[in-house]
């Protein structure tokens, strides 16, 4: 077919390519209604079924529509002149109008059927994808819950005093921390008076919080995690009780050792920067020193070591071992980003579904791939997962965060 200038040759092109946009959809549909452009239609439709692979259209079927738009002259000779072929005062004959309408009425047949044809195959070919879902990062979210059990969602609540607990000073400051502040001091730094009051800081999932604790100690906390602590610390020692994972910045106190009851485990600080993972759904619970000096279970650690205790039970205390570790990884998540190093399929999903807060299911055979590099927890989880299709993961987002990861 020879190329016409013409916006709507143009758009049918997009069209039978399956390249049109929806844009450019509504606008063939509004300039075949205005019946302005048939011809250029009609052309780029007749060369179109001619084009078609032999088999996947009758001829048969095509021809007589065909004839009669390529061969007007034919169909009139097929007529006698004394039915009426001449015209009249200018006008044309009965004869003539009539082939003029049967015509006009092939060529809508042809275009809307050649339509048809069209928009069935753009339509099996290219199905219109459903809206995307985004899902975004999560943030400084968290729960507090006081000796009282009364309850207070720190993402909403304002800056500054939000309770008294005993006397100790219950504060929320900027950026996502919470401190207690000690009215008074006795010989370790604490106030009796609040020694049997418990707070709870509970993340959920796609929430992290900050805390400083009584005595100083700063403790990052990751989502789907909690920390049990006394709103004052009292007698020879520091203890507080954890969940799903958090990074501490103990206070050195030799004559009062801090304590981390974790999973079945006991972490003892000796002065210590360091990493617990003790989430339920992880296949061992990891203790990573950064700096310092901690025992876990009785075992010594040194800095850039990691505790691994497999086989925890209700009745057993699991395995345990001590190997060289990866400080960096251990505590990417408090730094902003996602450490995927030599991390598989799973591990890798069951840190975005707590990030993200979305339920991760499997369709076929679990792929097996292993990760290597960071990326920041700042990002989108599309933008996330758009980075590991090139591990040839292949995904699917549906409402209600649920992602669906297929072979």
């Amino acid at each position: 077919m020879n190329t016409i200038n013409s916006r709507i040759i143009y758009l049918w092109q997009q069209f039978s390519a399956r390249q049109a946009t929806r844009a450019e959809l509504d606008e063939l549909m509004e300039l075949l209604s205005s019946g302005s452009h048939d011809e250029e239609s009609r052309q780029y439709l007749q060369q179109l079924l001619a084009d078609t692979p032999a088999g996947e259209e009758d001829p048969a079927r095509w021809e007589p529509i065909l004839q009669s738009i390529l061969h007007p002259v034919r169909t009139l000779e097929a007529y006698p002149a004394e039915t009426g072929n001449a015209s009249v005062a200018g006008r044309p004959s009965p004869v003539r109008r009539w082939v003029r309408r049967a015509m006009t009425a092939a060529a809508v047949v042809l275009l809307l059927v050649g339509l048809t044809r069209l928009w069935r195959t753009y339509r099996a070919e290219s199905p219109v994808q459903a809206p995307v879902v985004v899902v975004a990062p999560g943030g400084n979210r968290a729960v507090l819950t006081l000796a009282g059990g009364q309850q207070i969602i720190l993402d909403s609540a304002a800056t500054g005093i939000l309770a008294e607990q005993g006397n100790t000073h219950v504060q929320k400051l900027g950026d996502g921390k919470l401190a207690y502040e000690a009215g008074g001091r006795g010989d370790n730094g604490t106030r009796g008076a609040a020694s049997s009051l418990y707070n709870t800081l509970t993340t959920p999932r796609g929430g992290q919080y900050q805390l400083t604790l009584p005595d100083g100690t700063k403790v990052w906390l990751n989502a789907a995690s909690s920390i049990t602590y006394p709103t004052a610390f009292t007698g020879n020692s520091r203890s507080v009780e954890m969940t799903g994972e958090a990074y501490f910045e103990v206070t050195h106190d030799k004559k009062h050792p801090f304590t981390v009851k974790a999973g079945g485990q006991v972490i003892q600080d000796i002065g210590t920067h360091f990493n617990v993972n003790v989430y339920t759904d992880e296949p061992a619970q990891v203790t990573t020193l950064l700096e310092g000096a901690v025992s876990v279970s009785g075992h010594l650690l040194r800095p850039g070591e990691k505790a691994t205790i497999t086989g925890v039970t209700a009745t057993s205390a699991g395995d345990i071992r001590v190997t060289q570790g990866d400080p960096d990884q251990a505590v990417a998540w408090k730094n902003g980003l996602f450490n995927f190093t030599d991390a598989g399929v799973e591990t890798v999903m069951r840190q975005l579904s707590r990030w993200y807060n979305v339920d991760v299911t499997y369709e076929g055979n679990i792929p097996h791939r292993q990760f290597q590099g960071m990326i920041g927890r700042s990002l989108t989880l599309n933008q996330v997962l758009k980075g590991l299709t090139k591990e040839q993961v292949h995904y699917q987002i549906e409402k209600g965060n649920r992602l669906i990861i297929t072979p």
